[in-house]
């Protein structure tokens, strides 16, 4: 995790680093925000301090401590700054030495990677001194992620908007991680439930969010590993830079982790369904008094079974999610799977259950060796799970 300085400056897409602010937390990395007088006028520094629990800087010469100097000591503490987003007067300002804001002393006096994020009118954008400004900041070494093109504010559909904050989060994880550790890997993760249709509309399913596996994928993909995601229906964004592949039932996930099997870890976190119809009604079954209809069940494949016991070089990675004797289970499970680990949950505790947004695992080596995590948001514990897998699979 890092310690990320984030500039604000003053335009109509300053609320999105709000949402940028939020997003960098719940991935742990540690935040401090500085704004600019007229990012005043859009948003206030009471909402920034409230996501990101540090005090948020506006004035050169307003020192909390007087034991440092703050806009050189945020700096030094910082991994990278990043300026989310950045305006013209701003690239100006800076590429032509004028430092008179908070802000600009903190680049003036930094020597950490920085990163600009541009947002303004399309003219603007344009304009050949914005331009040569850039140009200039570029040859300083500063980064620039691209504006999307978009509607603007201004009523134009052109280019200038910010870019999405998924994208500004890979830009930042990639400048903090330069030397991936995993650039080179082939990671597989599938993710979500899956649905076992009875007729047109109805189904069989489970109460899986994703939101376990799509963390998961996003931290290996920021490791530098090329990620596939295999994932059953979700409501969840695509973790940038991630390859999504979506399937519907069981027999569809079965045959996507067939043909993406050639990964060096494989981590199943699906909620699969383990049965299914073994006819499925071409029309809506209807209701009949005093007639209910039997629907008859057959077994689905095994995902994870058939991943153990049919890969060549891939490690491979299952979740046991159980609701009463969850560690017999998971045992049971890393043995007649032939899984690599285990990563165990109890989901009959509804605040770590399926589509909570916190959990706690064990992670269980085929070895015997066990590796709790606590309680904490998947964001992070999905940090936790890549870190160890990766000291155990790669290094």
């Amino acid at each position: 995790m890092a310690n990320i300085v984030l500039g604000v400056t003053g335009g109509i897409a300053s609320y999105k680093a709000i949402d940028l602010t939020s997003k960098l937390i719940q991935s742990g990395h540690e935040v401090r925000v500085v704004l600019t007088d007229n990012t005043l006028e859009f948003v206030t520094p009471l909402a920034f301090q409230a996501i990101s629990r540090n005090h948020v800087y506006t004035n050169t010469f307003l020192e909390e401590d007087p034991s440092n100097i703050a806009h050189i000591n945020i700096g030094e503490w910082a991994d990278i700054i990043a300026v989310v987003p950045v305006t013209a007067n701003t690239i100006g300002k800076f590429a032509n030495g004028i430092y008179d804001n908070m802000l600009l002393n903190v680049l003036a006096a930094n020597t950490k990677p920085v990163l600009m994020a541009p947002a303004m009118n399309v003219h603007m954008l344009h304009q050949p001194s914005v331009q040569e400004n850039i140009d200039k900041l570029r040859g300083q070494g500063v980064e620039f992620i691209d504006s999307e093109t978009g509607f603007l504010a201004c009523g134009y559909n052109a280019k200038g908007r910010l870019a999405s904050v998924p994208d500004i989060m890979e830009k930042i994880n990639d400048m903090l991680n330069e030397n991936k550790e995993l650039s080179g890997k082939r990671v597989l993760v599938t993710a979500g439930p899956t649905r076992e249709r009875l007729d047109p509309i109805r189904y069989l399913s489970n109460f899986s969010s994703g939101k376990m596996g799509y963390s998961i994928a996003d931290s290996f993909k920021r490791r530098g590993a090329e990620v596939i995601l295999v994932s059953g229906p979700t409501n969840l964004p695509v973790p940038a830079g991630v390859t999504r592949i979506d399937v519907e039932s069981t027999a569809e996930m079965f045959e996507a982790v067939k043909e993406h099997m050639a990964a060096d870890i494989g981590i199943f976190t699906a909620a699969v369904s383990d049965f299914t119809v073994k006819e499925q009604s071409g029309q809506k079954i209807k209701k009949q008094e005093g007639n209910v209809p039997s629907i008859e069940l057959v077994e689905t494949q095994d995902i994870l079974k058939y991943a153990g016991h049919n890969n060549e070089d891939m490690y491979v990675v299952g979740f046991a999610a159980e609701t009463e004797n969850v560690e017999a289970y998971a045992l049971g499970k890393l043995e007649s799977k032939k899984a690599d680990a285990i990563i165990m949950n109890d989901v009959s505790d509804t605040s770590i259950g399926m589509n909570s947004d916190d959990n706690e695992v064990t992670i269980i080596f085929k070895d015997g060796s066990k590796v709790p995590l606590p309680k904490m948001a998947k964001t992070l514990l999905a940090e936790k799970i890549a870190d160890t897998l990766t000291e155990r699979v790669i290094r």
